[in-house]
């Protein structure tokens, strides 16, 4: 007995009366196409068992962004809500993250630019509309300053990605690590050091901008302990947050090792008189590179940029646009970093 050939696009084409070129677009919920007739063809496609060959799919997904009528380096934007001229921006931003997604965009064909919003005084309508207006089929959307952030683009035109939990509004996919995850993974090393008696200080801010993962972790793990071992979280507001409320808390808590953003800290403990690593051990939750000044965590910044710049690739190549309607989040490992800043 013979197997019923798969129906395929002319199919497709022949059952609707319209070309192949409108089905492929439909069935691609291209905009050229208009709602109804992409809403038909679906329809008629999945009554008649069409199902896309991957191969073929990712052939001409290839072809349409290597053809010799569009550029060569299609652009994916880079919005950045700091200014260049801040140094804030590398405290949620780096550049080794900035030049990894340059690099990962250049080995997919495309190139990253970025678009520093303050420095260039754009409000959202006015950035969306020079993106669309040059062609720029993808956005990245980088840490904002502060957290549960708003950003207003007109995102029916792009696909977009953003990277960390700081942006809340539109509900976007996400490139991020577990900050949960990686605060257990950091007391359980430090445990394995010998530390007993653990601190976490740091802005209220840094908590609210990964949704509260590093206190509940932090809270969660000294439930766990004895009650000899605990203290208490020193979580401050801007105001707080500094040499005085510091100390405040640290001499009642008195913890071993201090888990935190701020290597201000450092600078702190030893006005109060301890020593780091000697007395007191700092954990940098945050740590900036592999290089062992801190001890701490390191999120991996370039894996994060090229992470980044895959997902709204793909997007992009799948004719993904808009807000989607179930967001999905790429969450990538954080890795613990020995360094100077814990003893040994």
């Amino acid at each position: 007995m013979t197997t019923p050939r798969p129906p395929r696009l002319q199919d497709i084409a022949d059952r609707a009366g319209l070309s192949k070129a409108t089905v492929s677009l439909a069935l691609r919920n291209h905009k050229s196409i208009p709602p109804p007739t992409r809403t038909r063809i679906q329809k008629l496609a999945e009554q008649m068992g069409y199902r896309p060959n991957p191969l073929v799919s990712a052939l001409m997904a290839y072809q349409r962004t290597t053809q010799r009528s569009r550029p060569t380096d299609l652009t994916i934007a880079m919005v950045i809500q700091f200014s260049r001229a801040s140094p804030d921006w590398r405290y949620y931003l780096s550049e080794d993250l900035l030049s990894r997604a340059a690099e990962r965009a250049g080995e997919l064909g495309y190139r990253v630019e970025e678009f520093w919003v303050p420095d260039l005084k754009l409000t959202g309508e006015r950035l969306s509309s020079v993106l669309f207006a040059r062609g720029i089929p993808g956005v990245i959307v980088a840490p904002l300053p502060a957290a549960r952030g708003h950003l207003k683009l007109e995102w029916a035109n792009f696909a977009a990605v953003a990277i960390g939990h700081s942006l809340i509004r539109p509900p976007l996919h996400r490139v991020t690590t577990n900050r949960f995850l990686a605060m257990l993974r950091a007391i359980r090393q430090l445990r394995r050091m010998g530390y007993t008696r653990l601190g976490l200080a740091m802005q209220e801010n840094q908590d609210a901008r990964v949704d509260h993962q590093w206190g509940a972790a932090f809270a969660w793990e000294q439930e766990q302990a004895k009650p000899s071992e605990r203290t208490l979280l020193f979580l401050a507001g801007e105001q707080d947050w500094n040499e005085r409320q510091f100390a405040k808390w640290f001499k009642a808590n008195k913890p071993e090792v201090i888990l935190g953003y701020d290597p201000q800290v450092i600078t702190w403990l030893k006005n109060l008189g301890r020593k780091v690593p000697e007395d007191v051990g700092f954990a940098h939750l945050w740590n900036p590179d592999r290089l062992g000044q801190f001890a701490g965590i390191y999120h991996d910044p370039p894996a994060i940029g090229a992470a980044a710049v895959d997902f709204v690739v793909g997007m992009i190549q799948r004719n993904e646009r808009g807000i989607p309607a179930a967001p999905q989040t790429l969450t990538l490992d954080a890795l613990w970093q020995d360094g100077a800043t814990v003893r040994h």
